[in-house]
């Protein structure tokens, strides 16, 4: 049996102080913060290869037709030579059709500026506007682990030599182990025509594990990896590795690597979870940069089955589809996708600004500014906010230092395990909205387990004590209500919402330590205080704080918070329109308003 993580222990907090001339020590001692067992690897992103390459040689300028420019630019990118750019001037470019496809690797599409290059795609076609990678990629060639597989390893042992290449993408995945992972309650598995289609949405079906992997060395059945396992693999699950391939049993598929999109406005994407603005599939080292994305109908921008892709410094904003379903998502990281950076982005007025659904681990959500997300239907019910979840099985994700009106996790598919949540600053209240209805600063639903929260910063300012009829400090058990408002939900079932018997193991597997409220305005700990290090991901302060205070979340300072860049950077330039307030009117009744 692999070395999974003991899933039933529970582990004391080790917090070892970090000096100010120690920031840029090795990543092993400054995780010394959390347990062994709730951590992995977070080098997330382009930094193991120096971070975004900075392409200065211009292969083609274009200049806006006055039509449809979705062929010009297609016939440049598919033309233009490795390591230079396709440039858009100033102006509007209008697309349509499929959208713009970027399939070849080491090309970058820039922009004049997201205020002076548009990008606005024809309503109707059902597409998304730009799609880096292989769109419409498959499996193939499945080969059986000959032994377990441990969390942290970086070689498997196959059962026979399947020819993997070095630099080469793969998949490591199993079936469920219902020890840790769980579908939604009609989420029934099946056979034939029987069978749930739901359960291989963004997985193989039935394999809700799995992580995204760059073969780094072949030596005969063992193939070692360029980065470590986020969780173990065992046969006794079936675990395999599988290729990307153009079909079920076609040819291995030439994947896009150390491509990006960058310096632009992008409008009106469609398609669903296949559609949005910006849709990155099985790619690697490639980047979305300083990109308005605007009035997407599917996610936004969506990461689907990358590895060491970045999304970063952009402004992705409102949709016309804000209700469950798929179509009003802000960010997307989905289908095992593993080792990617979402890091000093706005993402606001969506359903969800953000979602997981079986993403890989390794993953860092960090220091931007995600808000009202919303319901059109039922205004007042609080959407959840940062979350790893929305399909069943993101594990070891990191989620630092950002700001949003809440952290949850919802089992609306299913469950995620082992998420750190490190130095946030959660409201648990939108900007905007009405915020009537399941209010909550930090919520975890039944099912989410080993969850580790340290450092974080609840509430805000001028919100009343505790003890006063509007807040509290938590609700661990049912009937859950909407008032007092808690700073913490845990293990509350929004299907069963007068249930009084929350999930005991979500309460009994958390980790709560160093973290501020301001409803009883106090820094909580389990057995005294500790220090509390700079970052779990970044070994020195980021340039994009600038003269700004880092970490600008400080639960046991004076000032519980500082200035986050990515919000100021809103407020400064807040003009972009709100919803209609006619689309306000409705407000839920006493539960969830639907999945």
């Amino acid at each position: 049996m692999s070395l999974k993580p003991n899933r039933g222990a529970l582990w004391l907090l080790v917090v070892t102080a970090i000096a100010g001339d120690a920031i840029a020590a090795e990543s092993e001692s400054r995780l010394e913060c959390v347990p062994a067992q709730r951590l992995t690897t977070w080098n997330p992103g382009l930094s193991a290869v120096g971070g975004i390459p900075r392409r200065e040689k211009v292969y083609r300028t274009l200049s806006p037709s006055g039509g449809d420019d979705t062929a010009a630019i297609q016939e440049a990118l598919d033309a233009c030579p490795e390591n230079q750019v396709v440039q858009l001037g100033p102006g509007t470019f209008r697309i349509s059709g499929n959208g713009i496809s970027m399939k070849r690797s080491n090309v970058v599409l820039r922009g004049s500026g997201p205020k002076n290059t548009k990008l606005v795609k024809a309503i109707g076609s059902g597409q998304g506007a730009i799609y880096l990678g292989l769109r419409w990629y498959k499996w193939t060639q499945p080969v059986d682990l000959a032994a377990d597989a441990q969390k942290g390893a970086t070689s498997v042992t196959l059962a026979r030599d399947p020819g993997y290449q070095v630099g080469e993408l793969v998949m490591i995945d199993e079936v469920t182990d219902p020890s840790y992972v769980v579908w939604r309650k009609t989420n029934s598995p099946g056979s034939g025509s029987g069978k749930d289609a739901s359960r291989q949405w963004f997985s193989r079906y039935e394999r809700p594990v799995g992580q995204i992997l760059e073969v780094a060395e072949v030596s005969g059945k063992t193939v070692r990896f360029t980065t470590p396992l986020h969780i173990g693999f065992d046969r006794a699950h079936h675990a395999q590795l599988v290729r990307f391939s153009t079909g079920t049993d076609g040819p291995v598929a030439p994947l896009v690597k150390r491509s990006g999109v960058e310096d632009m406005y992008i409008y009106g994407g469609e398609g669903g979870d296949d559609g949005g603005n910006v849709h990155l599939t099985a790619a690697a080292y490639s980047w979305v940069k300083n990109v308005e994305s605007d009035y997407a109908g599917g996610t936004s921008v969506n990461l689907n089955g990358t590895f060491r892709c970045e999304v970063r410094d952009s402004f992705v904003h409102d949709t016309p589809a804000p209700r469950p379903g798929g179509g009003g998502y802000g960010i997307g990281v989905n289908y095992h996708a593993s080792d990617n950076l979402i890091e000093n982005n706005i993402s606001i007025r969506f359903n969800k600004v953000m979602v997981m659904r079986a993403s890989g681990g390794g993953n860092v959500v960090a220091y931007n500014y995600m808000d009202d997300g919303w319901i059109d239907y039922a205004v007042g019910w609080m959407e959840v906010g940062l979350n790893a979840t929305h399909m069943t099985h993101p594990h070891y994700e990191l989620f630092e230092g950002n700001q949003s009106f809440n952290f949850d996790a919802d089992n609306t598919w299913g469950n995620a395990s082992y998420i750190t949540v490190f130095r946030n600053h959660l409201t648990g209240h939108t900007r905007t909205k009405a915020d009537t209805n399941n209010r909550r600063a930090v919520g975890l639903m039944t099912g989410h387990w080993w969850y580790t929260f340290v450092g974080n910063v609840l509430g805000y300012e001028d919100m009343p004590l505790a003890g006063a009829k509007s807040f509290e400090y938590e609700q661990v058990a049912g009937p859950w209500r909407d008032s007092p408002v808690p700073m913490w939900k845990i293990g509350y079932d929004p299907g069963d919402w007068k249930n009084a018997n929350p999930d005991p193991k979500v309460l009994s597997t958390l980790i709560r330590e160093g973290n501020y409220d301001h409803a009883t305005r106090k820094v909580v700990w389990s057995s005294g205080a500790k220090a509390l290090p700079d970052s779990l991901y970044l070994k020195r302060k980021p340039d994009f704080f600038g003269n700004e205070r880092w970490p600008w979340v400080d639960p046991t300072g004076a000032k519980k918070v500082h200035t986050l860049p990515a919000r100021a950077r809103y407020d400064a330039n807040s003009g972009a329109k709100a919803p209609p307030r006619s689309q306000e009117a409705s407000q839920p009744g006493s539960g969830a308003p639907g999945p």
